[in-house]
């Protein structure tokens, strides 16, 4: 028996013969897109770019057909004249970019059976080394001996060899060294490589016989592609071209399934290339091509709960629009985590599986599962896979020790474990290599089974309740602050238009598919979180910008048209429940207060309606003085005292005669956070140890009361400012804080420290749609990873009958520890993009002090009115509400898709029951409840009366009432 070595080395010799007939071309153009006209006269005659840089598509007679990228170097032709175009992009595959070289076409005719060989050889020499059965090492290793006896060198080009070495990736370069001395010619080959690959099979066949195959594997084609990173938009798009055309390219020779998610790209398809598009169809309706649901490969804890059905509603309507089917399951490779309340969500949205391989990118704990369902707040359950354990991940391209190490890592050896493989996160997908490696892995011994057309049908037995947190990428929640307070802004811009133009009948459902749609597409894993490269955010900002400015003026063109123009200045409330609230007008009162932008005053508005402004009496009045070298703030509920460097050194509960503070909070403190390669990504376990205090440059009166009373705190460290002002309403048990951020140092993590005294191992933390409680010690390894969690728009800390809560208008990311809150309010990364968070940022957020429980105090609805401020409009006046619920929340009203009914989409935001009575602006005909989708009826007790509905709901349940008027 031979060695490893020596082995490797003639199956070089033997890939590298598998190209014959060489013939070094010359594009026909020298300007991109390169052109070059080639006379195929030989079935297995293909051509190769040798040397380029970027990546192209490919077209074969004005019809696109293949890719050129960093992994797909060749592709075959058909016989007769062709044309080919290669229209390059100065993108590599992974956004390195340089300028366009389109490299030296090479056609050749391919010997398949040696090729093959070579294949069949790797993947034997792939799998000895990695088996530690020295008996089936033995065993292999002297079959593939015996076989390549049949195939004696007999030569090799230099051609050959500068071919292989531009091909394939792990073709031993030092071969390459002395080929310009070489004075060899092309072997002489006949039948050698048949039988030598002929002679291997059976020898293969014979040890299956013995040894046996163990497990089975279901293979997915996959090309992950990133709607947006380290490359913008618009690449992204020429990836897809290239991606599809590429794959329905290689079904045309081979048997496989492919699995491709976001339906934005098959809009993009249909839009640039229908022929192409249509072929995708055929194959979707042969069941080869896999669709997976959401716009986009969504981040799953930003997003807001409406963005996540959004995502759903739209890319299940394209489906079914262009498909006639919808897709089953959610595919979420790469996303940073996942929310408690995604298995409903997901069920809603008409899926039926959920898959990810993200699980086992954690820093601290093993995620236990392969197969697991999944049960999230609301008892919902849906069958989960966690694929990718071991090398290769969600990228995998059949390499024996990546199969190997994948399945001796999967936890359910007796069901099919799923492989997904194909170049990803710049994309490309699956190559014809691939292929071949699957089909010698199913010929080999002791190796799983592979099938290429199976099933997803995972048939779980365990099972995991709650959110899937990942113990990485925590950083995420904060980078790119203005990403996340645009997106947040567009969210609630959106529901407010939508909202007002069904009321008053002046919905257009084109206009509000595409503002919602550049909301989704910004919802991207990588673009909302904040990992992506400059570029994108100069793309994306002025698009939210103007969503939220076009969202602003449908809301204001809907409410003129439902009340009419005037000039009775009218508060607006989208809210379902009434609310006082203080607001900034032009003109003086007797019970008004003098701001830097006009009057403060007090106001009532009905629930989901409006109201003539007249303010509203305060007894409860807000004082400020100066005591030595502290301010105090007082009204009827609170005071709080702020020290000369900004600190927050009292604040007392005058109703409970109770100090809510451990020591001075207020603390804003710099962290140096210096992760590694995942710089916007991550989080330091330990961004303790280097933390720097920001300089209090002043402390100043800004506001004396009687309304509000204010204090502005100016800070800097380095080049980096904050200016902090701090304010106490009159009857309020809430401390607001807008902070102007310029952080222009890098590497630094800031956040803003509360030590409160509350006695708790656990908080509530918003999720989208829900709520869930984490625990707040770090007893446990699980635990000790929760160091930088998720929210929404809200946390609160409690004991029974009291407690505190923090909401905000835009942050993600905040660290409880016992009773210490730190809010993540900056993160300065230098990669991938070196001026994340250079620009001004502003965030508003509070403190509020409650008695009894979060949900008793409304800290949900003090949240929401903290991100839905009234829109103050010049109308006729008068007063109206035309909705008001009680305990479920009211997050969306549209018109059904159908364009039949309105659409009423509600949440319980507790774990309860209970039946709630709807009051609405209109006698409905019919009443249905449906899936998020509108299109599957869900069974529920509901009775109308008049302008009265009545219905049941449970748990944490997301409702969608279809409402015939």
């Amino acid at each position: 028996m031979r060695k490893i070595g020596e082995l490797s080395q003639r199956i070089a010799f033997v890939y590298a013969n598998s190209f014959t007939k060489i013939k070094f071309l010359d594009w026909n153009t020298t300007e991109n897109p390169f052109q070059l006209e080639v006379n195929v006269t030989h079935q297995n005659q293909r051509l190769a770019v040798m040397d380029y840089s970027g990546s192209a598509l490919v077209k074969l007679n004005g019809k696109p057909y293949f890719a050129l990228d960093g992994y797909h170097k060749e592709f075959g032709l058909p016989l007769g004249a062709d044309k080919i175009t290669a229209d390059f992009s100065t993108y590599k595959s992974f956004g390195e970019k340089s300028p366009i070289n389109p490299g030296r076409p090479v056609l050749y005719v391919l010997r398949p059976s040696a090729r093959e060989l070579a294949i069949y050889g790797n993947v034997i020499l792939e799998f000895v080394k990695y088996t530690t059965d020295e008996y089936v090492r033995e065993l292999l290793i002297k079959a593939l001996t015996d076989s390549l006896t049949l195939v004696p060198f007999s030569g090799v080009s230099r051609e050959q060899l500068l071919l292989a070495s531009a091909l394939q990736r792990n073709f031993p370069r030092y071969l390459l060294d002395y080929s310009e001395k070489m004075d060899y010619s092309e072997g002489e080959y006949s039948e050698e490589f048949e039988r030598s690959l002929e002679n291997l099979k059976e020898k293969l066949r014979e040890l299956r016989e013995d040894l046996g195959k163990r497990g089975k594997i279901t293979a997915i084609g996959h090309a992950h592609t990133d709607t947006a990173w380290l490359w913008p938009f618009s690449e992204t798009r020429r990836k897809v071209h290239r991606n599809f055309a590429t794959m329905l390219s290689l079904m045309n020779n081979y048997e496989f399934k492919f699995i491709q998610s976001m339906s934005i790209y098959y809009e993009w398809i249909k839009q640039d290339f229908p022929e192409l598009f249509e072929k995708v169809r055929e194959k979707i309706n042969e069941g080869k091509w896999i669709l997976g649901a959401g716009y986009v490969e969504f981040d799953a804890n930003v997003t807001s709960g409406e963005s996540l059905v959004r995502q759903f509603l739209y890319s299940q309507r394209f489906y079914k629009e262009n498909f006639g089917r919808k897709a089953e399951i959610i595919w979420l490779p790469d996303t940073f985590g996942f929310s408690a309340q995604l298995p409903q969500i997901a069920k809603l949205g008409g899926t039926r599986v959920f898959a990810t391989h993200k699980v086992f990118w954690n820093d601290t704990n093993k995620f236990p599962y392969s197969l697991f369902h999944w049960r999230g707040i609301d008892g919902t359950v849906i069958p989960a896979i966690a694929f990718g354990n071991g090398k290769g991940g969600y990228n995998s391209s059949f390499e024996a020790d990546s199969v190997m190490e994948q399945f001796n890592n999967w936890k359910d050896k007796a069901e099919p474990m799923l492989y997904s493989y194909g170049y990803g996160d710049g994309g490309g997908g699956p190559t014809e290599e691939m292929l071949l490696r699957a089909k010698a892995i199913n010929d080999m011994p002791v190796m799983p089974k592979v099938d290429l057309l199976g099933e997803i049908k995972p048939n779980p037995s365990a099972s995991w309740r709650g959110e899937l947190y990942l113990e990485t990428h925590r950083g995420v929640l904060t980078s790119h602050s203005r990403m996340k307070y645009l997106h947040r802004r567009a969210e609630f811009a959106i529901r407010e238009a939508e909202i007002w133009s069904t009321i008053a009948g002046t919905y257009d459902d084109s206009v509000f598919e595409k503002m919602w749609k550049e909301i989704l597409r910004d919802e991207f894993h990588d673009v909302l979180p904040g990992s992506a490269i400059n570029d994108v955010y100069e793309e994306v900002y002025p698009a939210l910008e103007n969503v939220i400015r076009s969202a602003g003026e449908l809301a204001k063109r809907a409410i003129a048209k439902l009340v009419g123009d005037g000039e009775k200045l009218t508060a607006f409330n989208s809210l379902s429940w009434d609310r006082d609230e203080y607001v900034t007008v032009k003109e003086e009162s007797s019970i008004s207060q003098k701001v830097s932008d006009g009057y403060l005053i007090r106001v009532h508005i009905p629930s989901l309606g409006y109201a003539e402004v007249k303010p509203l009496a305060v007894e409860d009045k807000v004082t400020l003085r100066e005591e030595g070298e502290k301010i105090v703030i007082e009204n009827g509920q609170l005071i709080v005292e702020i020290n000369k460097h900004g600190l927050i050194t009292r604040i007392f509960d005058k109703r409970n005669k109770r100090e809510i503070l451990a020591r001075p909070s207020n603390d804003v403190l710099v962290h140096e956070n210096i992760p590694g390669w995942a710089d916007a990504w991550d989080i330091e376990e330990s961004f303790h140890d280097t933390t720097l205090n920001m300089d209090t440059r002043s402390v100043t009166v800004e506001e004396t009361g009687p309304l509000r009373a204010c204090v502005r705190i100016e800070r800097a460290i380095k080049h980096s400012t904050l200016t902090q002002k701090v304010c106490l309403y009159a009857e309020e048990r809430e401390i607001r804080f807008t902070d102007t951020i310029n952080l222009y140092d890098r590497e630094l993590l800031v956040k803003n420290w509360f030590y409160l005294n509350l006695n708790t191992d656990e908080a509530i933390f918003e999720i989208p749609y829900g709520v869930i409680k984490r625990k707040t010690n770090r007893n446990t390894s699980w635990e000790r990873a929760k160091f930088e969690v998720p929210m929404q728009k809200w946390i609160a800390i409690e004991e029974d009958g009291y407690g505190v809560a923090m909401i905000n208008d835009g942050k993600y990311g905040i660290t409880v520890n016992e009773g210490q809150i730190g809010l993540s309010l900056a993160k300065s990364p230098l990669y991938p993009d070196p001026l994340t968070d250079r620009e001004t940022n502003v965030v508003n957020y509070a403190l509020i002090i409650y008695d009894g429980s979060w949900k008793e105090a409304g800290v949900h609805r003090r949240a929401y009115k903290l991100n839905s401020p009234p829109l103050l409009l010049n109308t006729k006046g008068g007063q109206r509400s035309f909705f008001k619920s009680g305990e479920l929340i009211l997050e969306a009203i549209k018109r059904s898709e159908d364009k039949r009914g309105v659409i009423l989409r509600l949440y319980n935001v507790s774990n309860s029951v209970g039946r709630e009575n709807l009051q609405l602006w209109f006698t409905p005909a019919r009443v249905e409840s449906t899936n998020v989708l509108e299109d599957e009826e869900i069974k529920r007790d509901i009775t109308v009366i008049e302008n009265s509905i009545t219905l049941s709901y449970k748990n944490y349940e997301i409702i969608t009432l279809k409402v015939y008027q």
